[in-house]
């Protein structure tokens, strides 16, 4: 397995386990991260807008905080 598709597989791991979507658990890891990182998503429908949007009320607990940091980054 690559890096990305592991990480990939985690995510979604832990957007099944949030009862959430993939998308919504990489915003609220944005969100959550630094007060100074507004992550900006775009979006072409009104779909996916109120899935980035429902991103915000997604609290991370730290262990999954922790799992997320300890993802590679895309190569």
């Amino acid at each position: 397995m690559g890096r990305t598709s592991g990480a990939r597989a985690e995510i979604a791991a832990m957007a099944a386990e949030a009862e959430a979507t993939p998308t919504q658990v990489a915003l609220a890891w944005l969100l959550g991260h630094s007060p100074v990182i507004l992550p900006i998503p775009g979006t072409a429908r009104i779909d996916h807008l109120e899935e980035n949007l429902a991103a915000e009320r997604l609290r991370l607990t730290p262990a999954q905080r922790d799992r997320l940091d300890r993802l590679p980054a895309p190569a």
